[in-house]
C-alpha cells in the first residue's frame, strides 16, 4: 500500500483555527505553484507505482479555478485510474456542478467536505461561510452525480460551543446520506488567531471537562447508529474507512507533494518548505533519517490512535522481540488501560480520552 498526498495551499479567506500551510493568494501565483506542484511530481514519478490512494488536501483544493484543477488531474491521470481512493478536499460554499463534472472525469471518487458545525454563530466566529441548508444541497448534488463515498470533517469544543449544539450537529450530519465522519477536538495552535483570542482573554476556552462530556456524547450516539469507529477521532459506514489515513496509521509508505507535504519513504521522512517562496525555488526543506528505533516507537503511536490497534504477533516476527517487554507495557495492561484482544494490543475503550498518556510512552 502507498499513497500519493497533493498539497493545495490557497483559501479564499483564513479560518481562525487553522495551522495548515495555507495562505490567500492572486491568480498568477496559483499558476506558478500548480506548475511547480506538476514539476514536482513529475520527479518523483519513479516513486509513484503502485498507488492506491490519492489525496488532495488543503487549504482549500476546490478554490482555484478549473482550468488550473484540470491541469493538476491530467498531470496525474494515469494514477488516478488505477488508484483504489482519490480524495479531494472541498470547502461546500465553493462546490460547483463544473468541478464535480471535472471529479468524474479523473475518478476522484471521494469528497471531503470542511463543514466544522452548522452553528452560524461559531460559522462566523471562525471565519467560515457554509449555511445548513448549502451543506446539505451540495451533499445532495455529489450524489445525484454518482459520487456517493463523502466525508464530513467536524470539530467540536470551540469556545462557546454547547453539549445542545454538538447534539444539533449530530442530528443534521447524522440525516444526510454520509459514508465517514471524521470529528476532531480543536486544537488550539499557536499562530492562530483563535489561539490569539484565546490567549489575550478575548474569548474563552472550554473546560476539559466539557470538552470530555462532548466526546462521549459523540462516541455514544455515533454506536447507534451504522458508523464505526475505527480511529480516535473518525468514524465509517462499514467498508468505506479512509484508505489513505489508514497509510499514516500503519505506517505504510506516502508520497507528498506541494508547499508543507511530507513524504514516509525508504525509512527517510522528507519535508516541503511551507513558505511559498521557497517552496517555488527549493521545495526540500528537511530530510529525517528514521531510525530503527524510532520506527518501532511510531508502530504504537500512530498504531494505537486505531480501535483494531497494533498487531503485536506481526511486530514480534519482523522485529524479532516482544513490544509489551520492550516498552514496559505490562504496568499500562495490568491497570486495563490496554488490553490484549486477539493479536492486538489496542486502548481500552473506557481510556481512549486518556489516550495520550500512552501515546508519551513513545515520543
Amino acid at each position: 500500500m502507498k499513497g500519493l498526498y497533493i498539497h493545495i495551499p490557497f483559501c479564499n479567506s483564513i479560518c481562525s483555527y487553522c495551522d495548515f500551510p495555507k495562505m490567500v493568494a492572486n491568480e498568477k501565483n496559483k499558476e506558478l505553484y500548480i506548475n511547480k506542484l506538476i514539476e514536482e511530481i513529475k520527479t518523483k514519478r519513479e516513486l509513484l507505482h503502485n498507488i492506491t490512494s490519492v489525496y488532495i488536501g488543503g487549504g482549500t483544493p476546490n478554490s482555484i479555478n478549473n482550468e488550473l484543477l484540470e491541469k493538476l488531474l491530467l498531470s496525474i491521470n494515469d494514477i488516478l485510474s488505477y488508484s483504489l481512493e482519490n480524495t479531494i478536499e472541498c470547502n461546500p460554499e465553493l462546490l460547483t456542478q463544473s468541478q464535480i463534472d471535472l471529479f468524474n472525469k479523473y475518478n476522484i471518487n471521494r469528497v471531503s467536505l470542511g463543514v466544522e458545525t452548522i452553528n452560524d454563530n461559531i460559522i462566523k466566529q471562525i471565519n467560515r461561510h457554509h449555511t445548513k441548508n448549502m451543506v446539505k444541497e451540495k451533499i445532495y448534488l455529489l450524489k445525484d452525480n454518482n459520487i456517493n463515498n463523502i466525508n464530513i470533517d467536524l470539530i467540536f469544543g470551540f469556545p462557546n460551543e454547547t453539549i445542545d449544539d454538538v447534539n444539533n450537529d449530530l442530528d443534521f450530519i447524522l440525516s444526510l446520506p454520509i459514508t465517514h465522519l471524521s470529528y476532531y477536538s480543536l486544537i488550539l495552535e499557536e499562530k492562530t488567531l483563535l489561539y490569539y483570542q484565546i490567549n489575550n482573554k478575548i474569548i474563552n476556552e472550554l473546560d476539559e471537562d466539557l470538552i470530555a462530556d462532548m466526546y462521549e456524547l459523540i462516541r455514544n450516539r455515533l454506536k447507534n447508529t451504522n458508523f464505526i469507529q475505527y480511529e480516535i477521532s473518525n468514524f465509517s459506514l462499514p467498508n468505506y474507512e479512509s484508505i489513505h489515513n489508514l497509510l499514516y496509521w500503519n505506517e505504510e509508505e506516502y508520497i507528498g507533494a506541494g508547499m508543507g507535504a511530507s513524504s514516509f519513504i525508504n525509512n527517510q521522512r522528507i519535508t516541503n518548505y511551507k513558505s511559498l517562496k521557497k517552496y517555488l525555488e527549493y521545495k526540500v526543506e528537511d530530510i529525517i533519517d528514521i531510525s530503527l528505533e524510532e520506527r518501532k516507537k511510531e508502530i504504537f503511536m500512530l498504531g494505537l490512535r486505531k480501535r483494531q490497534g497494533v498487531n503485536i504477533k506481526k511486530y514480534q516476527l519482523e522485529y524479532n522481540e516482544n513490544p509489551i517487554i520492550k516498552f514496559n507495557l505490562n504496568k499500562w495492561i495490568n491497570n486495563n488501560f490496554l488490553i490484549i484482544d486477539g493479536d492486538y494490543l489496542k486502548i481500552n475503550d473506557d481510556k481512549i480520552l486518556l489516550s495520550n498518556i500512552i501515546f508519551e510512552e513513545f515520543v
